[in-house]
């Protein structure tokens, strides 16, 4: 890319390489991606407009995510799934293959935890279920006592302090042998 035609400046492009897993073109990529899902948008009010959440939701990337809307309020600063580009860099950046496992944790806690209490609890696990299970989707349902009983279990492997929930600690250590965790939480662009 020409130095012309660049969205933003050499000294912003440094600042969004140092607080992402990105390089300066990668940035330049992502903003790209971001501006192609709204070009009169993006054409009318410079380059840093905010998206609503229908208009992220048309990235391919995030089609086939069950919890696409969902991650989309969690990165969204309001919560309301719109976003500025520097929102969807950083979801870009953290679903990206080169961010670590630990900030992938982090960013699947929040998701999971609903209630945004700090803890993933029953409900916040039933929704999880829904989500995944998605009957109109899957065609697959489970019955109440099935979604209970996984639900059991899943507090039961992952609750190290018995508390019947499940913290943040919990979860970092159960995701952290969870075998192929990092894959399911990565987005390639």
């Amino acid at each position: 890319m020409g130095q012309g035609t660049s969205a933003y400046d050499q000294s912003e492009l440094a600042e969004f390489q140092d607080l992402t897993y990105f390089t300066k073109r990668e940035v330049l990529h992502v903003h790209k991606r971001f501006a192609e899902l709204s070009p009169e948008k993006v054409k009318q009010h410079g380059r840093n407009p905010t998206l609503t959440k229908e208009e992220i939701l048309l990235l391919p990337e995030l089609a086939a995510n069950p919890f696409k809307e969902r991650i989309l309020e969690v990165f969204s600063d309001a919560g309301d799934g719109n976003m500025n580009f520097e929102q969807f860099l950083d979801m870009m950046s953290q679903l990206s293959s080169k961010a670590p496992l630990e900030t992938k944790i982090d960013f699947a806690f929040k998701i999971y935890d609903f209630n945004e209490d700090g803890q993933i609890c029953e409900n916040d696990l039933q929704k999880v279920i829904l989500f995944l299970v998605q009957p109109a989707v899957t065609g697959a349902t489970l019955t109440s006592d099935e979604r209970n009983q996984v639900i059991k279990n899943v507090i039961n492997e992952m609750d190290m302090d018995d508390d019947g929930s499940i913290s943040y600690l919990d979860f970092k250590h159960g995701m952290s042998k969870l075998n192929g965790f990092e894959e399911s939480f990565k987005v390639t662009l």
